[in-house]
């Protein structure tokens, strides 16, 4: 997988592999995700919008920034039928290279507890979950926020 920075002309594809990559995850909770619900085009315009590439179709999405001393990740979702290959490490291993390269030490994301599979994703490729809070948008759930140093 090829990774670039995002252009306006994928905006198409990174919305159909955000809805596809989410799909699970909304029949699983009840509701959709609150990544799956980002406006990608805000992303875009910020420069903090990255594709993963595979013979030039897009098959990831990585959304993230910088935010205060840490780099956050809002969303790495790679297409269903591209899971399981080792993309969305890659799309991590590039968020951690971006935060490097900003001087940042750390990278933060956030999954639902509920999402235990991927939290223990998350926590294989070097992630510790640093605190819970409360869901943004659904006041039974909570949110894990994960870190890694890098």
């Amino acid at each position: 997988m090829r990774i670039r920075r995002a252009t306006h002309s994928d905006l198409p594809a990174i919305r159909d592999v955000i809805t596809r990559a989410f799909d699970p995850d909304q029949v699983r909770l009840g509701y959709q995700p609150p990544p799956a619900t980002l406006d990608a085009s805000a992303w875009l315009k910020r420069d903090a919008a990255w594709v993963g590439e595979h013979a030039s179709a897009v098959i990831a999405v990585l959304l993230a920034e910088p935010a205060d001393d840490h780099l956050a990740v809002r969303m790495a979702a790679v297409d269903p039928a591209w899971q399981g290959r080792g993309h969305g490490r890659e799309l991590l291993d590039h968020a951690e290279e971006l935060a490097a390269d900003a001087g940042l030490h750390e990278v933060r994301l956030a999954a639902n507890v509920l999402l235990q599979s991927t939290i223990s994703i998350y926590e294989h490729l070097g992630y510790h979950v640093r605190a819970q809070m409360p869901h943004p948008n659904v006041a039974e759930h909570q949110m894990a926020e994960l870190a890694k140093a890098v």
